[in-house]
């Protein structure tokens, strides 16, 4: 059993077997929601995005929106101009290119504004049910603290050797478990060592406790 494996069953045992199911979501909502998310609070994304699918659910239907109205509805997610101008033109592109159908190739995915390997990996995961682990600043933190990956490991490292390291029907469990591990313990700032569950077996904990 390799050190992802020993943590992930720790987790389990932590979180409970049914913590973290996988949950389908339509891929065209889940782009724009990550859009949405970016440098903002998960939950504050999820009422703007609510929002704006309430008046425009398609790519065709928020190009028929005019700028202003789309900005208006996208405000409380903060950095609007800039990510009106991604959702934008994700919707053309998906349109030009696609047929209107948001891509299911992860590369296709990257080449739409405004999507990096985090939003492609969670449509991928979420709209197509393509096991997939999405590493953002909370997993990114966990995988290095806890040693899942090298201290110096870039989002991308991380995802290949959590990928590598696990099976592919433990990556949606994995997804989540770390990151509300890191939301729960690993904090980037005073985080919870001495309660987190994988403390024990914590790289950084122990160094925390070696100062």
């Amino acid at each position: 059993m390799n050190r992802a494996e020993r943590v992930l069953k720790v987790l389990k045992r932590h979180y409970g077997m049914e913590a973290f199911k996988h949950k389908k979501e339509e891929p065209f909502r889940a782009l724009v929601g990550c859009i949405l998310s970016q440098r903002t609070r998960d939950e504050n994304a999820e009422k703007v995005a609510e929002a704006l699918f309430d008046q425009a659910s398609s790519p065709e239907a928020i190009l028929h929106l005019d700028e202003a109205t789309l900005k208006r509805l996208i405000r409380p997610s903060g950095f609007y101009n800039q990510k009106a101008k991604y959702i934008i033109g994700a919707c053309k592109a998906i349109i030009e290119r696609h047929k209107g159908k948001t891509p299911h190739i992860r590369e296709e995915l990257l080449n739409l504004p405004g999507v990096g390997p985090k939003t492609a990996d969670i449509v991928l995961s979420y709209g197509y049910s393509y096991p997939a682990i999405a590493v953002d600043t909370h997993i990114h933190r966990v995988s290095r603290r806890v040693g899942l990956a090298q201290a110096e490991a870039s989002p991308i490292e991380v995802k290949k050797r959590l990928e590598t390291s696990l099976p592919s029907n433990d990556w949606w469990y994995t997804d989540g478990a770390l990151l509300q591990l890191g939301k729960d313990y690993c904090k980037p700032r005073r985080p919870r060592c001495k309660e987190c569950p994988v403390g024990f077996m914590c790289e950084y904990n122990e160094k925390i406790r070696k100062i």
